[in-house]
């Protein structure tokens, strides 16, 4: 079911964005009020821009009411403000306050009104449709409702004030109602005659309060004070409303908790004079876009599942832009609800894939386990017969034991080979200076070195193995030093003859050799004022070190062909693997050039004397190559323990063959068998090996024995301690019996609390053989090895002999 799955796993992915389409389909007015949010959400974030100032707005509020009296107003009222409105001359004059004709009261007034309306000549009044609904490609209604009857306003210009709240606000632009039709309001205050929008979906980019408006009162008394600023109503488009909320119908936007009619219909007409409108006719061609984009992406290679997220981000923003800045908005949630999706199911496909792949390696680990365990048990049994066994028997009993070592080496190798390593990556033991990776001491004080001499102006060489970083070093040279602004120039000096190195340095003019066909820059003009970097200067001619003499002595040189003298102002980072030294003593390299380069010596260590390098340096490569993939710890022994005769671009290249044949089998580990056949063979991890690194790794502290039996396959505590005791004795003999340097040896370090630590175990082992000797008395060391049987019982069987030594050197002394 699982491998299913894994195979089919594009094929799930596709299905699943097909699956949040259909669920999108069925859930398309919700889809749409999702879309509305992250529009007004856009709108928000950019914050309220400059409405139209040709629209101007005088409402009746709250205030105006009391004073005036009550609702409705005397519409004699209206009459004089459109009289007052004509004499300052503005462009139209929108009533957005539905005048019934029911009011018996008013009758006196609307002959008054209606006058004053006609006499204006510019004024629209609202009408109200019954029933709107939108029915084969067009809005319809049952009825026009008018403020008067219309053969009384049949001259005047009308809009409705209807509006569709659905997933944002919509006015229907024309809404037919048998033989009539009515245009909406804001649209005829427009004037326009070409509008193509079946409605207008109100953007609210801003709060209606921005619009220049005047209470009713307010108004009056600038009327009555003669002020100058109502001289700049010319032209405008003014609008009567109410704003008290007790009487209009009001709404919330982004920028306005209440939101009354003049308002929406004010923003409107803004939105269709300055082409503000949301723009939706693109949104079902939005839809089919998204799909296919998604329907694409699952066969696409996506390494990190956090890609969803930038892809999601990468999305909004320009859904933002376009929304924002072209009043575009187009099916959003096509787009993120299939993310979404495909992202869940991508990340629970990983999931299971992870979750197989560790049950295959659980499985395998336990299997491994288990025949080590066995192998180790029968390695103490056959120990135990060699002790007890006849000398004729003993032969074939080491042969026996030689051979169940090597299967238990094999099968640690194996079992380690499905184990991540752990790496420390701790920023303050890691460091990366301008590309060069490091924890080595050795290393730190070769970037310390480089920190200092970068700013000043010497020659520099830099010695160190082929490999082994001497361009790093020279690019971090330059990126740190005042020349930094102006170009690094790199020349391989070992990969050009010594005519054409000539003509690549210095240049040549027109005719200077057969293949001269015109002028060429060469490499010390093109890096005046910067650095050059000589790469393999080692390989260079007499004639051409005559010549390089003269350019560092003076800064001066000549093109191939050419007599004139030009002059340099370079930096010279000169590089070679060979010793100079030796080709000054051979005559194959001028001395004198020699102490020219040579102001300022930086010497590279060689990858295998900065081994602690090597794990670091490894993970990068790795990171660098598949982020998901991490380094089996029997890949990392060999890597450490291997000669890197290429050093770290040896190192980089076989990292990058390895995760190739990782990633090609679908493994998240890289195992001994991605690695090169020449290095997956070497075989120096065996069980001597593997305890000592571990107990080093441990800093031989109390428990690290323990630990280390744990850590190795649950082995029996006596065979981890056993085989550091024999290997005491191994390096205590090999040291010629100085305690000191064999301690040193084992602890593989400098550090004075470690040292302690194995030389408390040392003096241990010693002083239990000499106090046993004192308690036999014997002076024969046949009879002191058959009395000391139980020294012999668990001691690794090839450490016997270096016992053997030791207790005759106790025995001397």
């Amino acid at each position: 079911m699982l491998e299913k799955i894994i195979k089919n796993k594009k094929y799930i992915k596709v299905g699943s964005v097909i699956l949040a389409i259909i669920v999108l389909s069925f859930f398309k007015i919700y889809s749409y009020k999702l879309d509305n949010s992250l529009a007004n959400f856009a709108n928000l974030i950019h914050g309220e821009q400059t409405l139209d100032s040709n629209i101007v707005l005088i409402h009746i509020s709250p205030r105006d009411i009391e004073s005036l009296g009550s609702w409705p107003l005397k519409r004699s009222l209206y009459a004089l403000l459109i009289d007052e409105l004509s004499n300052y001359k503005v462009r139209k004059i929108g009533l957005e306050i539905f005048l019934t004709d029911n009011y018996s009261q008013q009758n006196i007034y609307n002959n008054v009104l209606i006058n004053e309306i006609k006499k204006a000549k510019n004024v629209v009044l609202s009408s109200i449709l019954n029933n709107i609904r939108f029915v084969d490609g067009k809005f319809i209604a049952d009825s026009i409702v008018y403020p008067v009857p219309k053969k009384k306003i049949a001259d005047l210009e009308t809009g409705h004030l209807n509006f569709l709240n659905r997933d944002g606000i919509y006015i229907p632009a024309v809404v037919s109602a048998g033989k009539n039709s009515e245009k909406a309001f804001s649209l005829v205050l427009a004037g326009l005659s070409g509008w193509k929008e079946q409605s207008i979906k109100v953007n609210f980019y801003s709060s209606w309060k921005l619009f220049k408006k005047y209470s009713l009162l307010e108004f009056f008394s600038m009327i009555n004070n003669h002020n100058p600023k109502l001289k700049l109503l010319k032209n405008k488009i003014v609008i009567i409303g109410v704003s008290d909320p007790l009487i209009a119908t009001s709404f919330s936007t982004v920028f306005d908790n209440e939101l009354p009619g003049i308002g929406l219909h004010a923003l409107a007409l803004d939105n269709i004079l300055t082409g503000k409108n949301i723009i939706i006719k693109y949104k079902a061609i939005s839809t089919i876009l998204f799909f296919i984009i998604l329907i694409i992406v699952p066969f696409l290679t996506i390494r990190k599942k956090s890609y969803y997220f930038h892809f999601a981000i990468a999305f909004l923003i320009m859904a933002f832009g376009l929304f924002v800045f072209a009043d575009l908005e187009l099916d959003y949630m096509a787009f993120l609800f299939p993310l979404f999706l495909l992202a869940i199911v991508d990340i629970s496909i990983e999931f299971t894939e992870r979750k197989s792949l560790l049950s295959k390696t659980i499985s395998e680990a336990e299997i491994l386990r288990s025949n080590l365990k066995e192998k180790e048990n029968e390695l103490i049994q056959l120990e135990n017969e060699l002790n007890n066994a006849a000398q004729s028997e003993s032969d074939l009993l080491k042969l026996q034991i030689e051979d169940l070592n090597k299967e238990i080496v094999k099968l640690r190798k194996e079992e380690q080979d499905q184990i991540a390593v752990n790496i420390d990556e701790d920023e303050k033991s890691t460091k990366n200076f301008e590309g060069i990776i490091y924890r080595s001491k050795k290393m730190a004080s070769v970037v310390d070195l480089i920190k200092k001499v970068a700013p000043e102006n010497a020659t520099i060489l830099v010695l160190g193995e082929s490999g082994s970083g001497k361009e790093l070093v020279a690019q971090a040279i330059h990126k740190l030093s005042p020349r930094k602004d102006n170009n690094f120039v790199i020349v391989n000096c070992a990969a050009l003859s010594d005519t054409l190195l000539e003509s690549e340095l210095f240049g040549h003019v027109k005719g200077a050799f057969t293949d001269a066909v015109k002028d060429k820059t060469g490499r010390f003009e093109a890096a005046d004022k910067g650095t050059i970097f000589l790469d393999e200067i080692g390989e260079t001619s007499e004639n051409f070190q005559v010549k390089l003499l003269r350019v560092l002595q003076t800064g001066d040189f000549q093109k191939v062909g050419s007599s004139e003298t030009k002059h340099t102002d370079v930096r010279i980072v000169a590089a070679t693997n060979k010793s100079l030294t030796n080709l000054v003593k051979e005559k194959k390299f001028r001395e004198d050039l020699y102490y020219r380069l040579n102001v300022i010596n930086i010497t590279l260590p060689p990858l295998r004397e900065r081994k602690e390098d090597i794990e670091i340096l490894a993970n990068h490569f790795l990171k660098r190559e598949a982020p998901n993939l991490v380094i089996s710890k029997a890949v990392m022994n060999q890597l450490t323990e291997h000669r890197w005769k290429g050093n770290v671009r040896e190192l980089e290249s076989i990292i990058k063959r390895a995760a190739i044949f990782a990633k090609a089998e679908g493994r998240e580990i890289v195992k001994l068998r991605d690695l090169p056949e020449e290095l997956a063979k070497q075989d120096k991890s065996n069980l001597e090996n593997l305890i000592l690194e571990s107990l080093r790794e441990k800093e031989f502290s109390h428990s690290s024995i323990n630990e280390t039996a744990r850590e190795l396959g649950d082995l029996n505590r006596t065979v981890v301690s056993e085989n550091f005791r024999g290997i005491f004795f191994m390096y205590y003999y090999e040291n010629q019996f100085d305690i000191d340097k064999a301690v040193k040896k084992i602890a593989a370090t400098d550090e004075s609390s470690i040292l302690e630590k194995v030389n408390s175990k040392a003096i241990t082992y010693l002083k239990n053989i000499e106090k046993d000797l004192d308690k036999l008395d014997m002076k024969s060391f046949k009879e002191v090895k058959e009395a000391f049987a139980s020294k012999y019982k668990n001691l690794p069987q090839k450490y016997h002999i270096y016992l053997d030594k030791v207790i005759r050197k106790i025995l001397e002394n």
